[in-house]
């Protein structure tokens, strides 16, 4: 493609960015196994190159390759990588309309929680409320954009684990003989 992925941990990068879109730092280095500055440097590096664009998401910068997807499907998809907002949304595409009541007692969140992230949502225009008496009840809307990305990207949604490190051991085990010199 080019001389600028031959470099093999670069390549790794970008394609990681490619498969999960939207992704932060701390996220492809993770799913990279990279140290999180040498993943800052090649992102950069492509960024750089226009291979990748980085754009805010609140405290995160999160990656897309340049031209993979347009703008509403970014800001779904940044919406998208946040836990309880992202399972709002799907149990929304499972069983909607839904109250208040209905999506606290299906996602097991305080009525607060559910509220705080569901103002975000409606404001962003992923979800609408509907004035109904007796209670409000949410939808999503842009239905079509919200399945098209969990079809093709829910997988990548989900946050990987931290990988642990093995530490070396610093003090002998207290079962362990100590041999004593006189």
């Amino acid at each position: 493609m080019n001389d600028l992925l031959s470099v093999a941990s670069r390549r790794l990068i970008f394609e990681c960015v490619t498969a999960h879109p939207g992704a932060h730092l701390r996220d492809v280095a993770r799913r990279c196994a990279l140290p999180l500055g040498t993943t800052l440097y090649h992102l950069d590096t492509l960024a750089d190159a226009s291979f990748v664009h980085a754009r805010r998401d609140g405290r995160y910068k999160r990656y897309f390759t340049a031209s993979a997807m347009g703008r509403r499907d970014k800001d779904v998809i940044s919406v998208l990588r946040h836990e309880t907002p992202r399972r709002i949304v799907q149990v929304l595409l499972d069983s909607e309309p839904l109250t208040q009541r209905e999506l606290c007692d299906a996602l097991g969140v305080s009525r607060s929680t559910l509220s705080f992230h569901a103002a975000s949502l409606v404001t962003q225009g992923i979800i609408e409320r509907i004035e109904v008496r007796p209670e409000r009840k949410y939808s999503v809307l842009e239905r079509d954009i919200v399945v098209d990305l969990f079809t093709r990207f829910g997988s990548s949604l989900e946050p990987t684990m931290a990988v642990p490190v093995s530490m070396p051991t610093l003090i002998a085990p207290v079962n362990a003989e100590v041999e004593v010199h006189a």
